[in-house]
């Protein structure tokens, strides 16, 4: 098992497509996020890597140097590839293969990303997608984010994961990502149908989902979770 650079091969391989398979399909129509993902692999490369053992993709993870601290996950992009100098590393995405979830994957990927941002001096800001919150999809985020156990760490396990090395929660990172589409879109990417306008909890979806039939429209707002991981972090 060792990391290596998304090169074209790997990106070329079905395993490295299947990992998409570790986030619910809303969340790959955010129209900002798919304008420059593809520039992060051709001019971003060395924040781009995969963890692979047997010349098998098992996980990716996905990062890009920022001026500033972006408003949330989808305003990193224009800020990633804008003319300001960075100063930061903001952490994009961690898939890990829905059938190696469970082995510590996670933690390995974002150790190395910390890295990353430690050899430069910087800190890595993590719009965070909490891995429990889709099955709490009617209790705002605010409140979902100050659960916490009996240990005193964070309830949801991917917030605490970068709680327990370092980090710290600053916010929320509202408006994160944005999906709109047609209704039948929106059916074709839920798995469901929508008979009439209103509010759906979605399987996958952090909050529920808006459909407006006499607008033939959907929309699905996420909120993610701003942590922060000082500098040393990651040394």
């Amino acid at each position: 098992m060792k990391i290596a650079p998304v090169d074209a091969e790997i990106r070329g391989s079905d395993s490295f497509r299947q990992l998409r398979r570790a986030w619910p399909e809303i969340v790959f129509h955010d129209p900002v996020s798919n304008e420059y993902w593809s520039r992060l692999y051709d001019e971003r490369p060395e924040f781009q890597f995969a963890l692979v053992e047997d010349d098998r993709a098992i996980a990716e993870g996905n990062s890009i140097p920022v001026a500033g601290m972006p408003a949330s996950w989808r305003d990193a992009f224009p800020s990633g590839f804008g003319d300001g100098a960075p100063d930061r590393l903001c952490a994009l995405a961690i898939l890990i293969d829905p059938d190696r979830q469970g082995e510590g994957l996670s933690r390995v990927m974002l150790e190395h990303m910390r890295g990353l941002a430690a050899a430069r001096g910087w800190e890595l800001v993590a719009p965070v997608r909490p891995s429990l919150k889709h099955r709490y999809p009617l209790t705002p985020i605010e409140r979902y984010v100050e659960w916490r156990r009996e240990d005193g760490l964070l309830f949801d396990p991917w917030l605490r994961a970068h709680e327990r090395v370092g980090a710290e929660l600053v916010g929320i990172a509202e408006d994160s990502l944005v999906a709109q589409g047609t209704v039948a879109e929106f059916e074709e990417w839920c798995g469901l149908e929508f008979p009439e306008s209103g509010s759906y909890v979605v399987e996958g979806a952090l909050v529920p989902v808006a459909i407006d039939r006499e607008s033939d429209a959907g929309l699905y707002i996420e909120p993610n979770v701003w942590m922060v991981h000082p500098p040393s972090a990651g040394a």
